[in-house]
């Protein structure tokens, strides 16, 4: 729970239990690039991240399309770890479309953009601040037909796979993203069982244990993956991920740093390796990752500024403080916390 307090253990720890209450981002993260700064002429941004099927790295940069009736088209390609930015829009509907290629279907997310908010009494138009829109693009892999079938059609990482595992897979990541973690669960351990060398399904097990809070089936199941594919990114960050929910804080600092040596540019590693740096109160070195996130941008963004904000708080720099939170509040206005970092802000300011 975040409280406007100012102790600086209880600021710090506050801030870190509401991260790991909250919701977690379980797989590779975004690097720079994939931004579109033409817009339509207003101030807000849509922008999101594409997730690959877990365990899969991106091999190209897929193409993201905004479609508005009234002001046509905007295109980029997503960055090489899937983040993709739309600046400058105006209110109105927008759909996000996500081209899959041949190797996954495409998708499409409508995200409508509200309009300047009026005065009750007057009907005159209020000053409106910047708001940011996210979208999560979850792919999934084309089924492809029998008679479609042919030689390299089916994706090279489950090539393989034995057949049954393979559908057990498949079946729990359609589960997985309809938000049934229970039952991807039975369907991963299922495909396991048929499998037991099956790296992506041991990774993808690992994800729904930790979105279910289940943080000790989640290690196990990633400690596997990662002996079966040590050189898997996702894997390697998703159980660092893990071990920071177990509080096991020197062994998820030791997988974080080898998720960085496999992507350097990863926002999220940088994040995570952060909070473990605060556990270990080397303060300059948690800075210094979070800096590092927001430089490669992504959705760690907002957390990025929340945790700058509690560790210039603790150099009794209010003013870096005050400026870290608000940008976090701008970022994410409809956070569950966001009234009561509100009341921080103005603490902070009072102090200045």
């Amino acid at each position: 729970m975040f409280v406007p307090a100012f102790n600086s253990v209880s600021f710090l720890c506050s801030i870190f239990l509401s991260l790991l209450l909250g919701p977690i981002n379980l797989t590779s993260a975004q690097g720079g690039g994939g931004i579109e700064l033409t817009g339509t002429g207003g101030r807000h941004r849509i922008q999101g991240r594409i997730y690959f099927p877990s365990g899969l790295r991106a091999d190209s940069r897929l193409k993201v399309r905004l479609e508005s009736l009234r002001d046509g088209e905007l295109s980029v390609l997503a960055d090489a770890n899937g983040a993709f930015s739309f600046r400058s829009l105006l209110p109105g509907s927008y759909t996000v479309v996500v081209e899959g290629g041949k190797e996954y279907e495409t998708v499409r997310e409508t995200v409508f953009i509200d309009g300047e908010v009026s005065s009750p009494r007057s009907g005159v138009s209020l000053p409106s601040v910047t708001r940011a829109y996210q979208v999560q693009i979850h792919l999934q892999v084309k089924r492809v037909s029998v008679a479609a079938s042919k030689p390299g059609v089916i994706n090279v990482a489950l090539a393989s796979v034995p057949e049954p595992a393979r559908k057990a897979y498949e079946r729990a990541l359609e589960l997985a993203k309809a938000g049934d973690s229970k039952k991807a669960i039975e369907e991963l351990k299922q495909a396991i069982s048929f499998y037991p060398g099956f790296a992506l399904a041991l990774n993808e097990l690992g994800v729904q244990h930790l979105k279910l809070g289940q943080p000790e089936q989640a290690v196990e199941a990633l400690r596997s993956a990662v002996k079966l594919a040590p050189e898997a990114f996702s894997a390697r960050l998703n159980y660092g991920i893990a071990l920071l929910q177990k509080k096991n804080f020197t062994e998820a600092r030791a997988q974080l740093q080898e998720a960085l040596k496999r992507n350097s540019s990863s926002p999220t590693v940088h994040l995570y390796l952060g909070i473990t740096l605060i556990n270990d109160a080397r303060y300059s070195d948690a800075e210094r990752e979070f800096k590092e996130a927001l430089i490669n941008g992504g959705e760690t963004v907002s957390l990025a500024h929340y945790y700058l904000g509690g560790l210039y708080w603790r150099k009794r720099d209010y003013k870096l403080a005050a400026d870290e939170l608000e940008k976090y509040v701008q970022l994410t206005p409809t956070a569950h916390d966001a009234e009561k970092v509100r009341l921080t802000i103005k603490e902070l300011r009072s102090k200045q």
